[in-house]
This record gives structure tokens, sequence and C-alpha cells, in this order.
């Protein structure tokens, strides 16, 4: 009752919110259509009084199209992988993917878009590359060129966004892990200023503190630059380094790019990983323990140092290798710093190359971050290792235009490198940018880069690294204009020189001019330097263009001024490179005091990042300090502790290990002021934010020793116990209903902690969920929501688009229903697999059937009750008298017998049975007669009707409308006809071999008749065919629905008006592309309408159908006498009368409260209707005596048709309606 007391009763009458500012913008872009409803005038006291029976448990009005996605209960078989939207109670379906695809993580970002985490793909763009999903758009950008992997953690901090967890990324630089920021309005991704957290951390929880801080929760004990962690004091001056001793880079990595390599014999080779090293794959592997490797580089440079990153495989590690160069043809002497003895040694012929193994363990015994590091030339060139490299110095500084590497030996049984980089002690920035471009993620110290005019420029000669360009003044081109971008990183005194390839090499002495250098302080747009150069220098040269201090990047712009030979008309322009040398940096006098006293920062899980101190100018200033915060779980949790960590009312919520959950409070500086601790028995896996308060979850145990998940909103409060581990708590709202997911394997309700198990009303799988604040709610799962649920297989309509559960007493499902009166209805159930009937005025009747009910008629006239049932094999007859609930009759037919259609004479006691079946004694097929008072069968018309029926029903009482496939001794393939009882009369309606029509309807302009797939329309005198919509559609029945109640009457209504007319309600299973599967539909006769999508109940063995509770009396009830005229009557083929059934008891379960139907209180209702029936058939006869008199006053037998189409121009059908 739970699901239904959610769904059915609190979703109809929301309070309409104001729609969000994406979901009418998303229908648009998605062409979704709202689905609007004619309105049915449907009550539950008025003769449109609509019910569904037979075993409804959910169901949803279609409302917009793409709602079916929605509705069916969620299984193995249910895409869950993909994005949908809600927003107002409406879910669209905005990408799909395969099931190997995982969002793990969806936050929102800005008024319109959210951040997708995970694995996998969605429309071929990689999730682990994290993407910004847009609403407005409906578009995908990837953020990052490369995955990330395992994203725990996201904060939108403005146009910062910080992604956490356990990765590492690469920037051309260096590596950090566990974290990365990127910036949304320049769209750069940049590390941290202090790198990340070293290897094997992981970052679980980033949260914003306030505009200047943000705390890191996760499991690290330092940081990829220990440096920031290092405070120190000279002799009480307080002054701090600001170098970044670790990860600074004296020289320039030398790109790569437009190298060529000669990787002969190697299995594995890719040089643009072997340039951009990634330590978690080997770009280099061949298969013997020696091999080589050539770079052919794209022009010829003088390297400092190479670094190499050893094979990630321990069998393809290389232990011994040597560097030879060309042009000097020579095996190169090297210098590098010994991880195990930490001194510097030098090596030429053999050098070793430690595992990754040694180095991980070296590093972790140092007893300070600077024992990895050492400088040399006068620290022009730095030295180090680290648990991913070593660097090796070139003692000889020498050109080399291709180098060669020779493995000689492997710890294993091949030989492989993840990474080779080349460095020079100098910045060149080239004027072809194309050579400043590392062919890799690139950021900070390495983004140097240059612009040109949009001359025609062109490549040098082959070898070089210059560009030229020819220029004509005075013929409307641009002047020849490049701009260079040095970047300085690091406060210092720096010579940056200008590079002028020579002009006897190309032949261009005669041609070349004079251009002017300019260096700009783009701090303050304001003129360092200006030069002027002539560019006519037989060789190569450079000219000094600047020494002195600098603190910022500079602009250096070389331009056109004039050529030098007044002779020639057109000017070579060239241009090469700037190159910055740097002579000293500010920091190394700090560095290399040794009178400092340090002070390391000891870290635990927690890191408060203050973003203030690594902008900060001053050098004195402390990166990361010691502060309260971060000292908390360095005092109270155990070493490497994993800890996970969000804000709640001002107060800090950590959890990790050590069975305990701590509350901080903080005041206005974040420091610590007090702690609680709330023991637990366990760990904490997570904290996830909800609209409640912080949900924290993990391997934590009740007293009960069930698996506990708490929700703390100052006080905490366990809102699931179940026996197991939890990994995962989303929260998500829908509907006003704010739930929790765990594992996505349990929902429960947020206010009232109950447990949602999935039904077919409702039904979530939830992976990731984000919710923006305006009403956008965007998860990656499925769902399925229909309106009402927990119907209890019966519901009758209050209006067109509201229902209510019938809630029969003791439960009942009835499949059957029948109009008695205004204050009792008939119901056939099942119970116990015995079917019998309840009345609602709670009487209980001890009838009962084996087989199912399949008609009921009722004659109020003689509060008489007909009852037919059958199986596949038998039918019954069965007639009760209502007054004291006395059965009149029961008569069993043969095998293979239906019983379908029937209707009453009661002025002969007889009830004519239409169906399929064959009686020998009398001779009757599929229509006979059944006089219930002498309890015997004969013939109808001496069988001259004969074949299947469907349906039978008058319109008036002298008019029976017949329909199946039979046939008369004039007429074959009937499939709807009218007989006239009174001179016994049959016109054919529709004839044809296509089949037998199910039934038919009379509205008050026109005849509908049916079949499985199509309606047959006679309306404004024609027929019309009209198919169902969609493909393997299916009508069960067709119900015309008044719209105008006050107007039924006798008087024929304006055709086209459907507001004043009827419209057709069907049920049964729609296949419409458009809305998906259906149970019901309108048509109003010239469009179709979705009207609602129902589930059924697992209990129920019947189909639901739609019941109209309203008086049909007078289409199943003749006032007329039925004349004896050929009429042969005979001796019953049936048994005499007996109960409906001798399996089973026919004690009456009345409870002595319960209240039979009284005999006064019918035959006064009785008399009542009869004496209306009698006024209204007055009238009737008067109107239908004119109407259907032929011109010559009388009626005549038609004559055997021609032809099908003759036969329906003959005879008109509005001549059998009873409104005309």
């Amino acid at each position: 009752m739970f699901v239904h007391r959610l769904w059915t009763l609190a979703f109809p009458f929301l309070v309409e919110i104001s729609k969000a500012s994406q979901l009418e913008n998303i229908k648009s872009l998605l062409d979704i259509e709202d689905n609007v409803l004619p309105n049915l005038n449907i009550s539950q006291n008025n003769s449109n009084a609509v019910q569904i029976l037979g075993g409804v448990d959910a169901l949803s009005f279609y409302e917009y199209t793409g709602q079916q996605n929605f509705t069916k209960e969620i299984g193995p078989e249910t895409s869950s992988h993909g994005l949908v939207y809600y927003s107002n109670n409406t879910y669209i379906q905005l990408e799909d993917a395969s099931d190997d695809t995982r969002i793990d993580k969806i936050t929102p970002f800005g008024v319109d878009s959210f951040i997708l985490s995970g694995s996998g793909t969605i429309n071929n763009i990689s999730v682990g590359n994290q993407i910004l999903y847009n609403l407005s758009t409906l578009s995908m950008t990837p953020i990052f060129n490369q995955s990330l992997g395992a994203v725990q953690t996201v904060l939108a901090d403005n146009s910062s966004i910080y992604f956490g967890g356990n990765f590492s990324y690469n920037n051309g630089f260096m590596t950090g892990y566990s974290a990365l920021i990127w910036d949304s309005i320049s769209n750069t991704t940049q590390l941290l200023p202090f790198g990340g957290f070293g290897e094997n951390s992981s970052v679980n929880s980033i949260v914003k503190l306030n505009n200047d801080n943000i705390l890191f929760a996760g499991q690290f004990y330092t940081l990829d630059d220990p440096s920031a962690l290092i405070s120190s004091s000279n002799n009480g001056t307080n002054s701090t380094s600001s170098l970044n001793a670790t990860t600074l880079e004296l020289g320039q990595r030398i790109p790569l790019r437009y190298a060529s390599w000669d990787s002969q014999g190697s299995t594995t080779f890719a040089s643009d990983s072997l340039v951009c090293p990634n330590t978690n794959e080997d770009a280099w592997l061949y298969p013997d323990t020696s091999g080589s490797l050539v770079c052919n580089l794209p022009y010829e440079v003088s390297p400092t140092k190479i670094r190499l990153y050893n094979s990630q495989s321990s069998d393809s590690e290389i232990s011994v290798f040597q560097i030879l160069t060309d042009p000097s043809s020579s095996i190169m002497n090297l210098t590098y710093l010994d991880p195990l003895s930490g001194e510097l040694k030098n090596c030429d012929e053999f050098c070793p190359l430690y595992s990754r193994a040694t180095l991980l363990s070296a590093s972790q015994n140092v007893s300070s971050s600077m024992d990895m590091i050492t400088f040399i030339d006068n620290n022009k060139t730095d030295v180090k290792w680290t648990s991913d490299f070593q660097d090796f110095a070139f003692v000889n500084e020498l050109p080399v235009s291709s180098l060669k590497f020779v493995a000689l030996n492997s710890y294993g049984g091949s030989v492989g490198l993840s990474g080779l980089e080349l460095y020079q002690d100098t910045f060149s920035t080239y004027a072809n940018d194309s050579l400043n471009e590392y062919g890799c993620s690139a950021l900070t110290n390495d983004s140097s880069s240059s612009t040109l005019s949009s001359n025609d420029w062109y490549n040098g000669l082959t070898g070089e690294s210059y560009i030229a360009a020819k220029y004509v003044p005075d013929q409307n081109e641009p002047i020849p204009r490049v701009k260079f971008y040095p970047n300085i990183i690091h406060p210092g005194h720096y010579t940056i020189n200008m590079y002028t390839p020579g002009c006897l090499q190309d032949n261009t002495c005669s041609a070349r001019g004079i251009v002017n250098v300019t260096m700009w302080n783009q701090q303050n747009n304001t003129i360092m330097k200006t030069y002027l150069i002539y560019q006519n220098n037989d060789n190569l040269k450079y000219d000094q263009i600047y020494s002195g201090y600098l603190d910022f990047s500079p602009e250096i712009v070389l331009e056109y001024v004039s050529g030098i030979y007044t002779t020639n008309t057109a000017t070579v322009v060239v241009a090469d490179q700037v190159n910055v040398i740097t002579v000293s940096l500010d920091a190394f006098n700090t560095l290399s005091d040794s009178s400092n006293a340090k002070k390391e920062t000891l870290l635990n899980g927690i890191l408060q990042y203050q973003k203030s101190n690594f902008t900060s100018t001053r050098l004195n200033e402390t990166k990361v300090g010691n502060t309260t915060l971060n000292l908390f779980p360095v005092k109270n949790y155990p070493k490497n502790s994993s800890l996970y960590a969000d804000i709640y009312d001002n107060k800090l919520v950590i959890g990790g290990v050590s069975n305990r959950i701590s509350i901080v409070d903080l005041n206005d500086d974040f420091e610590v002021t007090s702690s609680k601790n709330q023991t637990i028995q366990g760990d904490v896996h997570g904290i996830t934010k909800t609209n409640q308060g912080l949900l924290i979850f993990g391997d934590i145990l009740s007293s009960n020793n069930q698996s506990a998940v708490f929700l703390f909103n100052g006080s905490f409060e366990n809102v699931f116990n179940q026996s197991r581990t939890v990994n995962s708590a989303l929260n998500i709202s829908l509907a006003n209903n704010d739930f929790i997911v765990l594992d996505n394997d349990y929902v429960v309700n947020a206010s009232s902690n109950a447990l949602i198990r999935n039904s077919s009303s409702f039904s979530l799988s939830l992976w990731a969920a984000g919710n923006n604040g305006d009403g956008d709610v965007l998860f990656s799962g499925a769902v399925s929501h229909m309106q009402y649920g927990n119907l209890n297989g019966s519901v009758r309509f209050l209006n067109e688009n509201e229902i209510e559960p019938l809630n029969l007493e003791g439960g009942i499902v009835p499949y059957l229903g029948a109009y008695l009166n205004e204050s009792a209805t008939a119901y056939a159930y099942e119970v116990d697999s015995l079917n019998k009937i309840y009345f609602s005025n709670e009487v209980y009747p001890s009838w009962n059937w084996s087989s199912g009910i399949t008609q009921m008629l009722y004659a109020d006239n003689q509060t008489l009750l007909a009852v037919s049932a059958g199986s596949s094999t038998t039918a019954e007859l069965s007639i009760f008298d209502l007054r004291n609930l006395t059965m009149i009759a029961n008569e069993t037919l043969g095998s293979n017998a239906r019983i379908n259609a029937l209707v009453n004479f009661e002025k002969n006691c007889s009830m004519l049975v239409g169906g399929d079946f064959q009686m020998t004694e009398p001779n009757c097929t599929g229509l006979c007669l059944y006089n219930y008072e002498s309890k015997t069968w004969s013939t109808f018309l001496n069988n001259t009707i004969f074949g299947e029926i469907t349906q039978l029903s008058f319109t008036n009482s002298s008019e029976l409308i017949i329909s199946g496939l039979f046939e008369t001794k004039e007429y074959q393939s009937i499939r709807l006809g009218s007989f006239n009882l009174t001179n016994s009369t049959m016109i054919p309606l529709l004839s044809g071999s296509e089949g037998k029509l199910n039934s038919f309807t009379v509205t008050e302009d026109s005849i509908v008749a049916w079949n499985d797939t199509s309606l047959f329309i006679y309306r404004n005198q024609e027929w019309n065919i009209t198919s169902l919509p969609g493909n393997d559609s299916s009508i069960s029945s067709v119900s015309a629905i008044y719209t105008d109640i006050e107007s039924n009457t006798l008087n024929k209504r304006g055709i086209n008006n459907v507001n004043n007319g009827s419209i057709l309600l069907l049920n049964g299973n729609f296949n419409i592309s458009q809305y998906g599967y259906l149970q019901s539909m309108l048509f109003d006769f010239q469009k179709w309408t979705p009207y609602f999508i129902s589930e059924t109940t697992n209990t129920s063995n019947y189909n639901p159908i739609i019941f109209i509770n309203r008086d049909v009396s007078t289409e199943f009830n003749s006032q007329s006498p039925l004349a004896n005229v050929n009429i042969t009557v005979t001796i019953p083929q049936s048994t005499s009368s007996q109960p409906p059934s001798s399996s089973a008891s026919s004690e009456s379960k009345s409870k002595s409260k319960k209240k039979k139907i009284g005999r006064g209180f019918v035959v006064l209702i009785g008399l009542a209707l009869a004496l209306g029936t009698v006024s209204v058939l007055g009238i009737a006869g008067v109107i239908l005596a004119y109407v259907f008199k032929d011109p010559e006053g009388d009626y005549k037998p038609i004559k055997p048709r021609i032809d099908e189409n003759e036969m329906l121009d003959t005879v008109p059908p509005e001549k059998l309606m009873k409104f005309v």
C-alpha cells in the first residue's frame, strides 16, 4: 500500500510548479508534444460512468510523446546506462548507452550544463575524458583529451572545476596525481599549484569552504611538490624558498613531435606516447634483452640531459644502456644522481637504469625531497629522479642531429621504455609555431608560442627551423610580422637572443632587408627594448635584445621595416627563433642557504588548500601550513587513512576508518574549535549530500549486526538496515518525492525511510544523478513511473484523467460487470478457481461456476439476471430471480460451445442465445431460443439464421442488430445485419469474406462495428473502414462516450461537432511507433488520441476491459412479444435444471451485516423504470413508424444482392438507427 499512497494519491494533486528553464527548450529540440485530451464528460455519477475491470494494477494517462519509454517495469532487458532528463513530471530520454558504459557521477555546472564522469562512451565520446553536457543545445563536449580513469568527486567553483579521484595527468612538464583543474572560460587544464597528492593516492571528497579555501579529503600523505609542505626560517628572517625544487626544470624540453624514428625490429612503438610519457604503458618494446632506437631530430640542437622512463613491465625493464649521437659519432659521457647512494656519478658505455620497484622503494626512504635532485654547471642544469624516471646529463654539450639509444641488458626477457625526453638549457621559441608543439598536453612551462601575419610564409631550407616571406611594399599586402611569446616562470635574471639564419645557404643575400625587434612588457603595455636588425648576414647569427631581470613573460615582435638594396622590388624577410638563457634564479638564494631551519607539514587524508597562499608574491608566504584542520586527521586517525568529508550546517563531517565519524566545529577562519566522535562499527565508504542532510554509508554495522546507513542532519538517524555493505548512495527527487538509492539495488523514501520495491507502478535503476536546483534533474539509469499504482485490479474514473481504485469489499477483483440500478451493480470475479458474482450493495449470492463468466444480462422489469459461462470445451446458461436470489434455470450446451451474446424477450420469457455452437435437437447453429419458463430450447426462425454470432442488440423493440459471420437462405457471409422481428426480414449491412466482426455499438449518429484490427463506421450516409494506427494493434472493446450528457436524446446531432456527439473509447493493445504500447485510444471519428497505458496484475487470469456502468437494458431487452410463427418448439437438448456447478458449495457467504436485494425495493425500481420505458417506447414508436415505412407504406423483403457494393448502396443503414 505504500507505493500506492505515494504515487496514486500524491501525484494527481501535486501543486503546479514553474517548468524548469530547460524543459520546454528540450521538448522543442526533440519535437516532444503534449497530448491534449478532449473533454469526455466522464463522471462516476452519469451515463459515462467508466470503470476498468479485469486485473489492472497500474495506469498512466498519456500526457506527452515519449512517455511510453517510462511506463514499463524495469527488467533484466532494460537499458539503464543512458541519460534521462526529468522536470515537472516529465521524463525524456536524452542519450542511449551500451551496458559497458558507466556514468558514475553527474555534477551540475552553471544554469544549463552537467559534467559526466565515468567510463565507456556516449555517442562515441569517452566518458572517461569527462563530458560537458549542455541542455540548451543537447550537445556533448569532452573536457580533457585523455581519460582520467576513476573520478570520485567533482567540485564546480565558479569557472574552475576540480576533479578528484585515483588518476594521473601529465601536462607535458610533470605528472600530477589524483587532482586536476579545468578552467571553463579559457578551456585549459592545469594541475594544482602543488601538482597533486603523490603516487598511489586518491581524492574522495572536494569541499568548498569559501571562495579562498577548498578542502581535499582522501588517502594521501604528501604532495607532488613536497616543497609546498616545507616552511623555513633563516635566522629569524622567516625567509621561505619559492622554488619548487623537485618539479623545477632549468632547461626546456625539446619538442620531438616532428622527429623521425628508426625502431626496426620492435614489437611495439608509438612515438606520440614515447615523447608524451604515460607511466602506465610502454611506448617502445624490443623482443630481446638488447635493442636500439634511433631519433632523427628535425633540426640540430645541443641537449643538456635526457630523461628516461623505464618500462612499466618488470619483464621488459632495461638495466644497462648507452647513448650515441651524430654528427660526433661517439658514445656520450653522462652524469646522474644515484637513487641508492644519493651520490652524483658518471657513466658512458654502461649506464645503469633502475627498475620501477627500486625507484619506488628509494623514493619512500628519502629523508627529504631535496635528496632526489641536484644542480650542476653552476645551477644551469638540474639532475633528478622520481619513482617514474631518471635524468642523465650530458657532460659535453655537443650539437646533435641524431641520437641513438642502445639498451644493453634487461631485468627480464625484453627491453622497453615508457618515455624518452630531451632537454636543453635554453628556452627556444620558434617563429614556426609547429616547432613549439610537443605533440601532447604541454601547459605551464611549455606554453611558449608565436603568431604570424597573414603573409605567404614558407619553410626555409630543409633541415632548418626558420621560415621566410617575400614582401613587396604598396601591394595591399600586410606587413610581415612575427610575435614571440617566451614563457618565463621563475623570477630571475635572463638573457634573450634573436637568431637570424644566414643568407648564403639559401642564396637570398641580395633580397634580405631590415627588421625591427621590439620587446614589450605585457603587464603594463610598455616597450622595454627595441632594435633594428639587418638580416643580410652570411651565416647564422644572434643579436642580444635583452639582458636583465624578469618576473613575467614578455612579448617580442619582429616586423619588416624596409629593404636594404633599392634595386630590389621584393624583400625576403626571415624569422627563426628567440632564445632565452637563464642566468640566475631568485629562489636559489634561499635554496642554497644551509642555515635554513626547515619544517614539513604533515598530512593524513585532509588538505586545506588556500588559493591565495599560492598566488602571493611574498617569498616568506607559507603555502601549506600546520593548520588545525590539516592536523586534525594526523592526530585522530591512523596513518594513511582513506577519509571522506562534507559540510552540513557549518559542521565538518569526517568519516573513514577506526570506527568513528567525526563532527568538527570550525570558526570563521576554519580553525577547529571543537569536535566529537560518533562511534560506529566498521568503516565509512562515502558521504553523500541529500536534501535531508548528509548520508553516511559503508561497511557499517548497526546494533543488530546489520549493515547501516546513517543520515546526519545535526543528529544521527539510521535510515537503512540490510545484511550487506553499501558502497554507493545517491539522492534524487522525482515527482515531489525524495529518494535514496543504495548500490542501485535498494530505493528508500527519504521522508519515511520506507523501502520501495520495484513494481509495475514505480521502478528505478540509478547509477548517477545531478540536480541543478532550477528543476532540471539529469540521471543515468532507467525509471518506470505510472501515475497510479496498486490499483488492486479495478478502478473507476472520477473524470477523464483521474481515477481511483474501485476497492470492492473483501479485495474482490472483478473482471465483468452489469448495471442493475443506480445503487447496485453485479460483478463477476474469481476466487479459489471458482467464478462468482458479487453485488455492490454487499450481497454475496452462493452461486459459482468452474468456468469464467462471459456474459451478464439484467432484465429490470423481471428482476432477472442471465449469466453465461464457458471455457474452451463447454458453455453454461444460468438465469436467476434477484428478488429472492433463486435460480430459475440452468443449461449446459454441448462440447466446444461458446455463448457470446444474449437478448431477452420479456413477453415470451425467452432468451435468444448467440455464439459459436451447434445443436441437433433443436437444430440450431450459433443462434437458438431458450424459454426459461418452460425450460425448453427452440430454433429461431427454423434455424434460417445460422453461423457464428458475436453480438446481439436491439435498436428498438422490433429491430435486432446481429454481428458475427452468418448466413440466411438469401444471403451469405453476413458480418453485420439487421433483423426485423415484425416481418422476419433480414437486411445485411456488411458482408464479405474478410472474416467475422467481433462486435458493434450504435451511437446517436453512427454505427460502429469492429474486428481485431479495424473499425467499420457508418456515418454521414456512408461506410468507412478505419484501420488501427501502428503495427500489431488489436481491439478488445469499443465504447461510446457521450460528450454532451444532457443532450443524450433521440434527436440527431451535427455530425462534425465532436463536442455535441460521442467519442469512441477503445480498449485493447495498440502498438504505435510515436506512442509505444497503449491499452486505450480515443477516436473522435476524425483523429486518434492516445488515452492511457496500463499494467495488469500478476494474479489475474483476465485481461482488463472497459465497463460503462450505465443502464443498457433497452439494448438487450425487448418488450415486444415474439411471434410464434415458424418457430419450432422442441424438447431441450440439455438436461433439466441444475446448479451452475456441482463442484462448488452453494452456501451463501453473506455476512449478517450485508443486505440482500429486497423484494419491495426491486419491485419499486422495476415499476418506475418500466413506466419510463413505456413512455419512451411510445414516443419512439411513432417516430420509427414514420421513418421505417417505405414509399409504398409497407416493408418488402429485399431481394438477394448481386454484389456487396450493390447491397450496401441499396440498404441505407440510417433506416435502422433509433435516432433518425
